[in-house]
């Protein structure tokens, strides 16, 4: 009887100490620090072309839990994702109010701009499902991306343009100007990451019944699992914050050329349209 209790005893302190190993680091970066919002620089992205039959890792394997290099790794990453909770992300937003960066004063070149990351959806007009950069090869596209009914109405808040004349046009409202894009080979792919399958078949059946979005923008309105992109991903894209939205300049090599997010500025907006018309 003594025995076993001395081997419980070890087996609990074992235990233990390997849960603390993963959970101490965590906890010294769970508390929000104070945000700074700065402007974009260096380029974002991946530094691998997104292709069919890419998966990104979750995590480690198995196998990768008794490589002691690896297991590190891993703990300082999830001390970071421990670190932005969902409480953390609601604080920076309230904060911010969604302008989480700045937007880069100019586009960065082919040569040092990374790709945009491989994503399968469905669009609002079909249930077949397609990989989202397939339709981004070969076109200039203005991705908007949002998760939350603020990041929608934050990240539509790019897609007014002012023309010479003083005029405004609506790309999210006009069906004419959508079409005229076509002869500057621009395009505008929406993407609604959405947390799970039920949510997404709930966001498809009201955005379709309080016909939000029309006819000729369905085809272009893709529903995304945000679970595609792990934590890593979407920090490399600085879009983790599920409240902003965010909009990416992708050329027809499928290369992140500019971003911004939260509500767009003057500046940003006529930034967009000048930088997307001359790539």
């Amino acid at each position: 009887m003594q025995l076993i209790s001395k081997r419980l005893y070890h087996f609990t302190l074992a235990r233990m100490s390997f849960l603390n190993k993963f959970l101490k680091p965590m906890m010294t970066t769970a508390s929000p620090k104070d945000y700074q919002v700065k402007q974009l620089i260096k380029p974002i992205g991946l530094t691998d072309a997104p292709k069919s039959n890419t998966k990104y890792s979750q995590g480690n394997s198995l196998k990768d839990m008794f490589d002691s290099q690896k297991t590190s790794h891993r703990v300082k990453e999830l001390s970071v994702e421990f670190s932005k909770s969902g409480l953390y992300d609601v604080q920076v937003f309230q904060k911010t109010r969604g302008k989480l960066f700045l937007a880069p004063i100019s586009y960065w070149k082919d040569t040092k701009a990374l790709y945009f990351p491989h994503l399968v959806g469905t669009s609002m007009d079909s249930t077949k499902e397609l990989n989202v950069e397939t339709l981004l090869r070969g076109k200039i596209s203005i991705v908007r991306l949002f998760s939350t009914a603020s990041g929608d109405k934050l990240s539509s808040s790019y897609f007014q343009e002012t023309t010479n004349n003083n005029k405004t046009i609506d790309y999210l409202a006009e069906a004419d100007a959508r079409l005229r894009l076509n002869s500057n080979n621009v395009q505008i792919i929406e993407i609604n990451l959405i947390e799970n399958a039920v949510k997404s078949a709930l966001v498809k059946t009201l955005t379709r019944w309080i016909n939000r979005v029309p006819t000729w923008r369905q085809p272009f309105y893709f529903e995304c699992s945000r679970a595609q992109w792990p934590f890593s991903i979407r920090e490399e894209l600085f879009c983790n914050n599920v409240f902003s939205g965010y909009v990416f300049l992708v050329d027809e090599h499928l290369k992140i050329r500019w971003a911004a997010c939260g509500e767009a500025t003057s500046y940003e907006k006529e930034a967009l349209w000048k930088f997307a018309k001359s790539l």
